[in-house]
């Protein structure tokens, strides 16, 4: 458990501060396929990109635009085929990222709803509701994890 969550000690139960540690954990999962996500769209667009270059350049250019001739070059080697399956591979990963790391946000969110609606069950005397204010606020400055509000 996160120390600053172990820290809690008056302000919540252990029912809640277990709550808000998987809270932490589905964030960093979130954040984790995101950057995945951003890795892979950004090797596809510049290995995509280089071989747009590579192609104009030492294919089109010399080959004055005549298809055939172009048709010929691109598929007689067979780096360009390997070129054509890496970026095709990249994009499909990027893909697959992009869906883990949607399915990643919307767990994340339902998870920080939920403790959003269960707040006043999870800190019900009034004493209890002004310390409530201080994990949020925890929880906002430490992990970026906003509970104050329902809304992203």
């Amino acid at each position: 458990m996160e120390t600053e969550i172990q820290l809690l000690k008056n302000h919540t139960d252990e029912p809640t501060k277990k709550m808000l540690q998987r809270l932490v954990e589905h964030k960093r999962k979130f954040e984790a396929y995101k950057r995945k996500c951003f890795n892979a769209q950004f090797i596809t667009f510049v290995l995509l990109m280089g071989f747009i270059v590579y192609l104009y350049t030492f294919i089109i250019k010399p080959t004055g635009g005549q298809l055939d001739m172009f048709f010929h070059l691109m598929f007689d080697g067979t780096y360009h085929v390997l070129i054509v399956l890496l970026i095709a591979g990249g994009y499909a990963t990027a893909q697959y990222y992009k869906k883990k790391e949607d399915k990643a946000e919307t767990e994340f969110n339902n998870l920080r709803s939920e403790i959003i609606r269960k707040s006043p069950e999870l800190w019900p005397q009034p004493t209890q509701w002004q310390k409530r204010h201080e994990v949020f606020a925890m929880m906002k400055n430490e992990f970026d994890i906003n509970l104050f509000h329902e809304s992203k």
